[in-house]
């Protein structure tokens, strides 16, 4: 046999290195392995480090026979892989403390900070063009109107950016999303270059080019501030950009231009400052500071020197639960009412605590009622649909705009013809539940990008999400950012409570847990496990029809369903009362379901129930052709309940169920490919644990036996401590861990003894002639035959 020469890959991963021909040579595939020793074949389930997240294993080689209730498998075809991380970050994101963002205040008065704000009596209004077709006009705000906006602002990161570029060119485009803080930061910058006295709006500008016109007189040395909406930042060229920064510059004015040129960054290069908001927390200290200036909001009597206002707003913003709020970057117009109640009623300890409780949650409420609050129509969408497409993008978060839109219409009536708006056509996407039965879209579909879909999540949403071009990959993507996670589960409760009844929503998730794309069914099955914090038992019968399913691939979509259920507390006693009865009842299908769960995090939660669960579940033959038994007990072990895992495994070695032994050895030899991370990469993972104390050398010893001993696991295993061996060579403390753990192996079962033997001549030693550390194993096997 030629060794295997390949460059050492043993540190951090569970397979050994090759890198000498002391190492033995590794199978190509382990489903190859298995088949050279004619033994079932689940084996490539397991794979290095970790299990095998092929599905190939629910396709059985031959038909189960035994028991009764078991005579129809579960298996059908396999699903995707999907591994317990990505799980519960998934249904971390819908139903965890996720963070809520977005960005500019609105507030009527003398503190008025945003593009639209009345601030009544504190602006003089002039017109800068005569004739009939006068519409330019500018306001001037007065000192003190400015003076009151900069005592409540808090400074960006942008600011001198944009102090340079005023002073270098007269003219700047500031970019930055709606609701931003752009427009405030723009007046200040006017302020700091001009003076509080000389800051202007300009108004009834159509495009920026309209500012050119011969008969358009501007009073110089002011700094004027002009907002555009999306139409404006498109008529802005170089050759007008240019005219206005010559025109400025000869009037010692400056003109910033305030708007969302993202999309132009490389045609506005010389021109164009990103605004980088304040964190919240600036932002709500700076208002906070400002609200109650000249206040004494402490004990300090007739000598309060302001020192208090710092204590108090330290206290504030260091409380708990406004520090998570804070930290989730909400947006100025949301921390404006939150600071005009502290600043009304100054609560302290546990009244502020009490006042936030009511406080932070409205803010999201209010939010996410306002998206689907829809009265308007977009490109032949009714409200209605409109409505639908914005649940969607809740549920599908992430996911393709036209999976999106099919969701959506499954949702609505299904008789509905789709609109189409005006767009170029695009390839059909892949179907959704109810897309299939005619209610759905015409299956060419149309490409939703730019105004359109703009026009579609309207204002409030577009401010919490990002659209990402996914090019020839699936097209338009809208996903959530980071700190607006939690706003979908806010919407799915407003859809809940306001707008559908909760046995449609049901309906509608398991529809979509039963698509052909794996991401849906895994999105809508997290949506159906929030869906049991308003109603258990519907959520739990709804899911209990998908665990019921043939379709692997939809009782995958159960057990994220179950995971999402077990994450919320308060529901833990009756998703672990419906799990019993699953795992110890003879629907083969709920059992694997119970399984899959666990596979796929649960045995992380609740390691101690997984034990139990698994252990009915393995004693059903038709397990014997999947890998999730195995899987969930790795789970256990990753969980950081190594010690429990093993002790368990020993017992399932001990018992007269076949399937449960054979269980025990799979996963002791999955578990024996893993590898300590650094700075102990040289170790067996297990090895190293029970250096350690964490598991029992004997019990190691004990299910190594098993191992090596089934015929089903019995080849891998053998290779694997093979591996084990050879990268002990030169590792001292290591190599002596070894030779005590093979002398427990062998005492007093001269089978194993008599296998190590041949194992030593015909295979390990033909492969690594130079590892030293056989000679031992060598001697280890002649005492024992004395």
């Amino acid at each position: 046999m030629e060794p295997d020469r390949s460059a050492p890959a043993r540190a951090g991963r569970s397979t050994p290195a090759h890198d000498s021909p002391d190492r033995p040579e590794r199978a190509a595939h382990p489903e190859h392995a298995d088949r050279a020793e004619h033994v079932d074949r689940p084996e490539h389930a397991d794979r290095p480090e970790h299990v095998d997240r092929s599905e190939r294993a629910d396709r059985p080689d031959r038909k189960p026979v035994g028991r009764a209730s078991d005579k129809k498998s579960p298996v059908d075809e396999p699903a995707e892989p999907l591994y317990a991380e990505e799980v519960l970050r998934q249904v971390q994101g819908l139903l965890g403390n996720g963070p809520i963002s977005a960005g500019d205040m609105r507030v009527a008065g003398q503190n008025a900070t945003g593009h639209g704000a009345m601030a009544v009596g504190t602006v003089n209004v002039g017109a800068v063009r005569d004739g009939r077709s006068a519409r330019i006009w500018f306001e001037t705000f007065t000192e003190g109107t400015v003076r009151e906006l900069s005592d409540a602002y808090a400074s960006t990161s942008s600011d001198q950016q944009l102090d340079r570029r005023l002073g270098q060119q007269h003219l700047v485009c500031l970019s930055g999303p709606p609701a931003s803080g752009r427009f405030t930061s723009a007046r200040l910058a006017a302020a700091r270059r001009h003076g509080l006295a000389r800051v202007c709006l300009l108004g009834g500008v159509k495009q920026p080019g309209d500012l050119l016109a011969s008969d358009v007189t501007i009073p110089g040395g002011y700094g004027y501030v002009l907002p555009l909406d999306d139409a404006g930042v498109r008529d802005v060229d170089g050759p007008t950009l240019m005219g206005l920064a010559t025109r400025a510059k000869n009037l010692d004015m400056t003109i910033v231009l305030v708007g969302d040129f993202s999309r132009r960054r490389s045609e506005l290069a010389g021109y164009l400052v990103e605004h980088r908001p304040a964190a919240a927390a600036e932002v709500f200290g700076a208002q906070l500071r400002s609200a109650l200036s000249n206040r004494c909001v402490g004990e300090c009597g007739n000598d309060c020197d302001g020192g208090c206002l710092d204590g108090y707003v330290e206290e504030c913003t260091t409380h708990p639960e406004l520090h998570a709020y804070l930290t989730s970057e909400p947006r100025p117009e949301d921390l404006a009412p939150l600071v005009e109640d502290i600043a009304l009623r100054v609560p302290r300890g546990a009244s502020l605590r009490a006042r936030l409780a009511q406080l932070l949650p409205r803010h999201q409420r209010e939010w996410a009622a306002q998206i689907l609050d829809v009265e308007e129509t977009v490109e032949g969408w009714s409200a209605e649909q409109i409505r639908a497409f914005r649940v969607s993008c809740a549920v599908l978060a992430g996911r393709p705009v036209a999976e999106i839109r099919q969701a959506a219409w499954a949702l609505i009536e299904p008789v509905t013809p789709a609109p189409v708006p005006a767009q170029a056509p695009t390839p059909a996407p892949a179907p959704v539940a109810g897309a299939e039965t005619g209610g759905g879209p015409p299956v060419g579909g149309t490409r939703m990008r730019g105004t359109v879909l703009d026009n579609l999540l309207g204002v409030a949403l577009r401010r919490a999400v990002r659209i990402e071009d996914g090019g020839t990959a699936g097209g338009t993507r809208i996903a959530f950012q980071a700190a607006n996670e939690q706003l979908r589960s806010v919407l799915l409760e407003v859809a809940w409570t306001d707008w559908w009844l909760p046995e449609q929503l049901l309906d509608w998730l398991a529809g979509l847990a039963r698509a052909e794309v794996p991401e849906t069914r895994q999105l809508a099955a997290g949506a159906l496990g929030w869906s049991a914090g308003r109603d258990v038992g519907a959520a739990l019968a709804t899911v209990a029809g998908l665990a019921a399913e043939p379709r692997a691939a939809v009782r995958q979509a159960a057990a994220v369903a179950v995971v999402a259920m077990a994450v919320q507390p308060a529901l833990g006693h009756r998703v672990r009362a419906e799990l019993d009865r699953w795992a110890s009842g003879s629907a083969a299908h709920l059992r694997d379901t119970v399984a899959r769960a666990y596979e796929l995090g649960l045995a992380r939660l609740w390691p101690d129930a997984a034990l139990v669960h698994l252990w009915w579940v393995a004693q059903a033959r038709t397990q014997r052709w999947h890998n999730s038994v195995v899987r969930g007990l790795v789970e256990v072990h990753v969980g950081g309940q190594p010690g429990l895992l093993l002790t368990t495994l020993v017992d399932w070695t001990r018992s007269d169920d076949p399937e449960a032994r054979l269980h025990a050895a799979r996963t002791l030899r999955v578990l024996a490919e893993r590898w300590a991370p650094p700075p102990r990469e040289h170790w067996p993972e297990l090895l190293g644990l029970a250096g350690q104390g964490v598991v029992g050398m004997a019990d190691l010893a004990t299910l190594w036996a098993t191992a090596l001993s089934l015929p089903e696991t019995a080849y891998r295993s053998w290779r694997t401590l093979g591996w084990w061996l050879s990268g002990a060579d030169g590792q001292p403390e290591v190599a002596g861990r070894c030779l005590d753990l093979l002398r427990l192996v062998i005492t007093g079962r001269p089978s194993l003894r008599h296998r190590l033997d041949h194992q030593l001549h015909h295979v390990w030693r033909p492969v690594m002639p130079r590892n030293s550390l056989l000679d031992d194993v060598r001697r280890l096997i002649d005492e024992e035959q004395r």
